[in-house]
Order: C-alpha cells, then structure tokens, then sequence
C-alpha cells in the first residue's frame, strides 16, 4: 500500500556506502524511519540527494507496511523551497537545535497534525523573517504544550516546581527554579499567551532559560540527551 505524506527530515543516517536511513516527522505516520536505496548517488528521477537534507519539509509517497519495519519512500518533491536558512550562520544554528530537540522529543510520537503543522511553521518562520535570537526558546516552551508537560500558568508561586510543571509559594523537595530564574520562566509564558506583549532577554538570561528548559525537558522525557548544538549556542550568547 503506498500512501501520499508530508515529511520533515531530522536525520538522514549513512547505511552504507550508496544507502541510507532517513529519519523523519510525518503528517500521516508521525516519526517514520524509512530506508533509500543508493541515495548517494540519487541525481535524477524520483529520488534526489539534494531533497534529503536535515530540515527539508517534502511531500512524499512511501510505503506503509504498519509492522515495524522500515519503510521506503518511492517518491519525492520539496514541499518548501528555504530562501535564507542554509545561509545565515544564526539561522543554521538555531534550526539545528530544534531539529536535535525534536529528533530527541519525537521518538515515539505516533500521527499528530497538529504538532506536525506547528513544527513545519517554526521551520516556515525562521527561514522568512528576519533572525530572532530568542527563536529557540519559545520553541521548546511552545513543544512541551504538544509533548504534555507544559509550565502549568494557572498556578502561583515565587518558585517553579520542575518535576510537576507548577509555581510554589514553599519551596519544592525535588527540582525547582529560584526566584530569579521563576520570574524569568514567567516572563516568558506570559510573551508566548499574549501576542500585544513582548520580552527583551539579555545574553545571560538566554543562557539561563536554555539550561533550565532542557533540565525540564530531562525530568519530563526518557533517555532525553542533551543537543550536540548546545556549545555553539552558549558561544554565540557568551
């Protein structure tokens, strides 16, 4: 059976010496392996190296065999052709951490339209407007909304309590945000539930949400690793 999708490639992974394992989100299946024969030298047809790198959003027919093997896509055809983010250093940086983010957060995430239509317009997004270095950010507070653990913003409190997603007034026995990095956490909600509103970060509070939003991601996820990515972020925000 094969079956019309659209995909977002996370990873393409090297097989051999002309094969490869193709790791992608999907419209239809949700996260989709799929093995490509001789992609390494796919220039003509149906199939082509260049539609194959990590980011492209494609449509594609692929197999659907729905018994835990890989599958295989027959054919391909970009879906969004990006003008500037293969080309502005921050761009590339910032859309290689929230592709590392969504290959770590996605792997077991069956079909979901809707994270799929969120995901493809943050990738949309960042390639047409002009560079936002706070991109990241709201990206990973916006994901766990999907995921199920998102910051619960109905609570009160001068400390965040990491292991249930809550504000305190006590101070939490497991992991939490100080008072300082709670406000921030707040500061933050507030910008993403009200559009008239907006937040100037600072190159330290930048770094401090990055750390305290992956250690909630590591609470909140199995087995989550942190991005390869990470080091060069915390270069650009030194």
């Amino acid at each position: 059976m094969l079956i019309k999708d659209k995909a977002i490639v996370l990873a393409v992974i090297k097989y051999n010496d002309n094969d490869a394992i193709v790791k992608c989100f999907t419209r239809e299946t949700g996260f989709t392996s799929y093995f490509i024969k001789s992609l390494r030298n796919a220039k003509k047809g149906k199939l082509k190296k260049a539609f194959f790198q990590a980011n492209n959003i494609l449509n594609i027919v692929t197999t659907n065999k729905a018994k835990g093997q890989l599958e295989y896509i027959k054919e391909a055809q970009p879906a969004y052709h990006y003008k500037s983010l293969f080309l502005d250093f921050d761009k590339i940086s910032i859309s290689t951490f929230m592709r590392e983010i969504l290959l770590q957060s996605l792997k077991n995430e069956r079909a979901d339209t809707q994270l799929f239509h969120f995901i493809e317009q943050e990738f949309i997004q960042l390639d047409q407007n002009n560079f936002n270095p706070d991109t990241h950010i709201f990206f990973l507070l916006k994901l766990s909304q999907f995921l199920g653990f998102s910051p619960q913003t109905n609570t009160q409190g001068t400390y965040f309590d990491m292991e249930n997603g809550i504000f305190s007034q006590k101070m939490p026995l497991g992991s939490f945000l100080n008072q300082a990095e709670s406000n921030l956490l707040k500061r933050l909600l507030g910008t993403i539930f009200d559009t008239n509103k907006s937040i100037k970060l600072s190159n330290n509070d930048r770094r401090t949400s990055i750390d305290f939003l992956l250690k909630y991601y590591q609470l909140h996820l199995e087995n989550f690793a942190l991005p390869k990515s990470l080091p060069i972020l915390n270069q650009i925000y030194r």
